[in-house]
């Protein structure tokens, strides 16, 4: 690669950096919208979510084809260093260092959408819970359990005469 190669390619790696610390504090604020119940904040978070995440594949795809016009072959989801890079200089380590940033960035945005998905599925139960409560179901009178396999044969033996 040349040296303007490495300025483009650096140039556009901390775009990328950027993006992903926005995507990062927006998971953060989104796991505060479903804490606090807040559906305003919820929706404009996910709203926002969206944008910053279609942003980011419009940086993939803009990386991969200036690796490609570079004379690499990478697929969208490479996040690896090109091969062959020239003997190390502060534009080569620049790029380095920025690869393994995203890499970093990425690790940390897969758990924050784990650590969201579990809030939301603990909200989840609780909403089933409640409904189950108003609508004055006993947790005894369940059908199924669970892990799907049958659960009290109360509320079997009440269908079956019905």
């Amino acid at each position: 690669m040349t040296e303007q190669q490495y300025i483009e390619l650096d140039t556009l790696l901390k775009q990328g950096i950027l993006l992903l610390e926005s995507l990062s504090n927006i998971y953060d604020t989104e796991l505060e919208a479903l804490s606090s119940k807040d559906l305003d904040k919820l929706s404009d978070t996910t709203q926002e979510k969206m944008s910053l995440l279609n942003n980011f594949h419009n940086f993939t795809l803009e990386r991969v084809e200036l690796l490609k016009s570079f004379g690499y072959e990478f697929e969208i989801g490479d996040y690896k260093l090109p091969d062959n890079l020239p003997e190390s200089n502060a534009l080569t380590s620049s790029v380095t260092e920025n690869y393994t940033l995203i890499k970093q960035y990425l690790k940390e945005l897969q758990q924050k959408n784990k650590r969201n998905e579990q809030a939301i599925y603990r909200n989840q139960q609780n909403v089933t819970q409640l409904l189950a409560i108003v609508r004055g179901h006993k947790k005894q009178d369940q059908l199924y359990n669970k892990a799907g396999s049958s659960g009290l044969y109360k509320a079997q033996s009440r269908i079956g005469k019905a």
